[in-house]
């Protein structure tokens, strides 16, 4: 009978429902608010450039007239978070990379919100390309940056406080290096002062890790680097006291996370380093380096030897000599061999293939004559194996009579220029032509004494740096060349003495 009742009970409910929703009308009204349609009047695809402001407005067409923008409140977000509450968006990327931007209008009558939907942007680095300067003022250690933009040249200067929370970057600067890290690229600094030599990030000149604190079992005793090189297997640093350390790379490491190594590298008959050669070792996938104690020209090949005991490691020797079958011209100077009765100036090589090969060329005084020569050969790197392919003919240095105790030299690797600093106040300019040889020809004379020289990879651009804090951007082309004067590009002046510039990314655009 229980069971009967509830049964009932339940019918006579569900009944009184169906009947109660026969009786609704259903007429409901709907708050429509004050409709306005969003949307981004761009012809291709949304991109920011870090530290330069970018406005963004979006398209508004309001459907109920009389309408503003004051009618609405405004957010915008970045990836989810609150970036604004402002109607347009003026926008300062920080970091590259991809985000996402939803714009949202909140009808203030009705708290309705209306939205254009996710917007995908594009944030570049503006520090990727262009010259980055190293430049000591009031005792402390900087970098510029200068890029050429479409309606000119932008100077940003004192970059790294700007970048660090205003922390200074150290003390008597001495090279500044551009280089590939896995991922993007990276910004190497030496320097005695301070915290020491740093590398940074190359999108944002972020500091990423201080050499001194990278040393597997700790710092070595007496370390003062004076140079360094970066390459795709393996870096080198110079210390002052001519010894080398090493850092290896493994498959695709993480950037700035692989260690120095604090045991120096040593050779057969030792060696102190004087000279570390610029040479674009990602082609040619091995380094010059001149040793003070033995007199000699060494190489290390950059592809590592992998050692079952030792692991991957470096093959440094000296050159091997011309193969016998090709003539050596008379006088020739023997890479392969000390350079013995040759106090040695200056190396590094031009026409770097993909690879394959490159001239090398070093310039030594003979000491019984004090007469100055220019040598050079040709060098293979093929299937690993390397070898001196041609010996060059040795050249009497015909710019001898400028070089002093400070002069610089760049090699213009693609054409075989070789520019250099000169005169007993080191403010000529001057270039040779190794290929061809022939009389060295001056380009300028500067207000100042010239402390850095460095070459864009076309070819076409010199950065010239003075130790009055000047920046001088030149135009090397052969038609600037052959119009007998020097043809300015760019100058940038205020930095305090330029300690060195570097190529950001291989392109001065």
């Amino acid at each position: 009978m229980k069971t009967s009742n509830i049964f009932r009970l339940l019918l006579i409910t569900g009944l009184f429902l169906q009947l109660s929703c026969v009786k609704d009308t259903s007429n409901f009204d709907y708050v429509k608010g004050n409709p306005v349609k969003l949307s981004f009047d761009i012809t291709s695809a949304l991109v920011a450039v870090i530290d330069e402001p970018l406005d963004i407005v979006p398209k508004r067409e309001f459907e109920v007239a009389g309408k503003t923008i004051n009618d609405y409140d405004h957010e915008w977000y970045q990836d989810g978070k609150l970036l604004s509450k402002d109607a347009d968006l003026v926008y300062l990327g920080s970091k590259p990379g991809y985000v996402m931007l939803n714009y949202y209008m909140i009808d203030k009558e009705t708290g309705l919100r209306f939205e254009t939907g996710p917007v995908t942007m594009t944030v570049i680095s503006p520090y990727e390309t262009g010259w980055v300067v190293l430049y000591e003022k009031d005792g402390e250690s900087e970098i510029a940056h200068i890029r050429k933009t479409p309606t000119g040249y932008r100077d940003q200067l004192a970059l790294y406080k700007d970048k660090n929370n205003g922390e200074s970057l150290g003390s008597h600067p001495l090279r500044i290096k551009d280089y590939y890290v896995n991922g993007g690229r990276g910004v190497g600094i030496i320097q005695q002062g301070g915290q020491g030599s740093v590398e940074l990030s190359g999108f944002n000149y972020e500091k990423r890790l201080v050499v001194n604190e990278s040393f597997v079992g700790g710092r070595p005793a007496g370390l003062n680097p004076v140079n360094a090189g970066f390459y795709e297997t393996a870096d080198l640093l110079v210390n002052d006291d001519g010894k080398l350390y090493a850092r290896l790379f493994q498959t695709n490491p993480i950037a700035f996370t692989v260690p120095w190594l604090n045991i120096p590298l040593e050779v057969s008959k030792g060696m102190k380093i004087k000279h570390l050669w610029d040479v674009q070792s990602g082609y040619t996938m091995y380094t010059v380096m001149y040793d003070e104690l033995n007199n000699r020209l060494l190489y290390a090949s950059l592809k590592l030897v992998q050692n079952i005991t030792f692991g991957a490691t470096l093959k440094i020797d000296t050159f091997p000599p011309p193969p016998v079958y090709l003539p050596v011209p008379a006088g020739y100077i023997n890479p392969s061999l000390p350079l013995t009765g040759y106090d040695y100036i200056w190396g590094g090589t031009f026409k770097d293939d993909l690879i394959v090969s490159s001239n090398p060329v070093f310039i030594v005084r003979e000491q019984a004559t004090g007469e100055v020569y220019l040598q050079p050969f040709t060098f293979m790197n093929l299937m690993g194996i390397q070898t001196i392919h041609t010996p060059g003919m040795k050249q009497t240095f015909t710019g001898k009579q400028y070089l002093n105790a400070n002069t610089k030299f760049v090699a213009i690797k693609t054409r075989s220029f070789l520019f250099f600093s000169g005169d007993a106040d080191n403010k000529g300019l001057y270039y040779y032509d190794v290929s061809i040889g022939g009389a060295t020809k001056k380009y300028h004379t500067l207000p100042a004494s010239i402390t850095a020289l460095t070459q864009s990879e076309d070819g076409q651009q010199l950065a010239v740096g003075l130790a009055d804090g000047t920046v001088i951007l030149y135009d090397i082309s052969s038609q600037s060349l052959l119009s007998g004067g020097p043809v300015e590009l760019h100058r940038l002046s205020g930095l305090g003495r330029i300690a060195d510039i570097s190529l950001r990314g291989g392109s001065p655009q």
